[in-house]
C-alpha cells in the first residue's frame, strides 16, 4: 500500500479522549452552576420592595399597636345630639348664674362656642377630665367641669337635680361612652358620692335659685341625653327638613282591622295626626298619595329609603290596578304643609277621627323614640305600635 493512500479511504472521524470528556463535562457544570446564580440575583433584584413590604406586614403583625385608651384627648366642643326642642345647643357657661354661689355655671346655649379639653385618665379607657379651654375667658379657663348640690340651711339637698359648675379645686371624672351614632357619646361622672354618682349628663330648664331663667347642665335628668362631641372648629350636621310623614303599623290589631273597614267606608279623610312645635299647634289629615312615585322621587336623594324599616315598593302587589295602590291605607303619606325639622317637633298624635276620642298613638317625648343612626338621620320614630318616617318630598 502505498504511503499516499489513506488507510481509512479518505473518510476521517473524531474520537474523543478520556481527558475531552471530563473538560466537558466539567464546562457544563460550571456554566449551569453561574447560571442559577445569576438568575437568583435577578430574582432578588426585582422582588426586594415586595419582600420589605412582607417584612413590614410581618414586624407590624409581631408587635401590633396598642389601642388607644383615650381617642378624645385634646380639644373638643360638646353638642346636645338627643331630639328635644334644644337639640344642637351647645354646652357653654354663664359667669353669673346662680344665686347661691360665684363659680360659672354649665348651660346649653345655641350660638355661644365654648372649648373643653379632654385630659385623660390614666389606665382608664374613655375616662376623662373636662377643662374649659377657652382662653378667651379668663375667669373659667383651666378650671374643671364638676357638680354643685344646692345648700338650704347650709344642707346638701340631695333630692333636688345638682348645678354643673367649672371649679378648680373639686375634680370630677366623667366616662364618655360612645354610641354606635357618628360622633356621639353619653357622659356619666363616675366620681363623687352618692346619689349623684354615675349618674349621666343631662339637662333641664327649671333649675332652681338662678338669676335669670337658663337651660342648665346637670345630672341624671331627661334620660340617658346623647352629645355631639366634635373637634375644634366643627358643629354638627343639621338634619334637613320635613315635608311629608309615612305611617307604617309595627304590629296587625284588631285596632288596625276596624280602621281599614272605616277607611272601605270612608276614605283617607277620618285618618289624621296633630304636632306641636315650640310655638304652633297644627292639624293635617292622610291624603291619597302615590306612595310609589314618592319613592322614586326620593330614592336618590334621600338615604332615609335605605332605613331597614323603610317600607319597600316591592311589598306592594304589583297585580293591584294603579288607583288601588294608590288609595291603600299603608304606607299612609301625610302632607304637613309645612317644612320643619323633626326634631321641632314636641308632641304627636294620630287619630282616627271615626270615634274623635280614638287616639291611635301619641308621643309626647320624641327624644326616647328617635332613631339617630347616619340613615335615619333624626327623621324615623319608632313607637309600640306604628314607624313614622319624615321625608323631604316635592311632589
Amino acid at each position: 500500500m502505498s504511503k499516499l493512500k489513506p488507510a481509512d479511504n479518505g473518510i476521517r472521524s473524531f474520537r474523543p479522549g478520556p481527558l475531552l470528556l471530563l473538560c466537558t463535562v466539567a464546562l457544563l457544570i460550571s456554566g449551569g452552576i453561574l447560571f442559577k446564580i445569576i438568575r437568583e440575583r435577578q430574582a432578588v433584584a426585582k422582588l426586594s420592595p415586595e419582600k420589605a413590604v412582607v417584612e413590614e406586614i410581618r414586624e407590624e403583625i409581631s408587635q401590633p399597636k396598642p389601642p388607644t385608651l383615650h381617642p378624645l384627648r385634646g380639644k373638643r366642643r360638646i353638642f346636645l345630639a338627643d331630639g328635644c326642642d334644644f337639640r344642637f345647643h351647645e354646652l357653654t357657661f354663664t359667669r353669673t348664674g346662680s344665686e347661691q354661689h360665684d363659680h360659672p355655671l354649665a348651660v346649653l346655649r345655641d350660638n355661644d362656642a365654648c372649648l373643653w379639653d379632654f385630659q385623660p385618665v390614666e389606665g382608664k379607657k374613655n375616662h376623662y377630665r373636662i377643662v374649659c379651654a377657652d382662653a378667651r375667658y379668663e375667669e373659667a379657663f383651666g378650671k374643671e367641669l364638676t357638680y354643685t348640690r344646692l345648700i338650704d340651711d347650709e344642707v346638701p339637698r340631695d333630692d333636688t337635680a345638682p348645678y354643673l359648675t367649672l371649679r378648680e379645686d373639686d375634680p370630677c371624672e366623667w366616662e364618655v361612652r360612645p354610641l354606635s351614632y357618628q360622633n356621639q357619646f353619653e357622659l356619666y361622672c363616675r366620681s363623687g358620692s352618692e346619689p349623684f354618682l354615675n349618674e349621666s349628663l343631662g339637662w333641664m330648664t327649671e333649675q332652681e335659685d338662678l338669676k335669670k331663667e337658663e337651660i342648665t347642665a346637670t345630672l341624671g335628668r331627661n334620660g340617658n341625653p346623647s352629645w355631639f362631641i366634635l373637634p375644634e372648629g366643627q358643629t354638627p350636621k343639621t338634619p334637613r327638613r320635613v315635608s311629608h310623614l309615612i305611617v307604617m303599623p309595627r304590629t296587625d290589631t284588631e285596632l288596625l282591622t276596624k280602621a281599614r273597614k272605616h277607611y272601605e267606608e270612608e276614605g283617607l279623610d277620618i285618618f289624621r295626626i296633630r304636632f306641636e312645635t315650640q310655638h304652633d299647634k297644627l292639624t293635617r289629615g292622610a291624603r291619597k298619595t302615590n306612595y310609589v312615585n314618592l319613592v322614586k322621587a326620593i330614592r336618590d336623594s334621600d338615604p332615609i329609603v335605605g332605613h331597614p324599616d323603610f317600607p319597600p315598593i316591592l311589598s306592594l302587589d304589583p297585580t293591584r290596578p294603579k288607583e288601588m295602590l294608590e288609595a291603600q291605607l299603608f304606607p299612609m303619606v301625610i302632607p304637613l304643609e309645612v317644612t320643619l325639622r323633626t326634631h321641632e317637633i314636641r308632641k304627636l298624635t294620630l287619630e282616627n277621627t271615626e270615634f274623635w276620642i280614638n287616639a291611635w298613638d301619641e308621643v309626647e317625648n320624641f327624644q326616647s323614640h328617635l332613631d339617630e343612626s347616619d340613615i335615619a338621620d333624626g327623621r324615623v320614630y319608632r313607637t309600640e305600635n306604628f314607624t313614622y318616617f319624615f321625608v323631604s318630598w316635592e311632589d
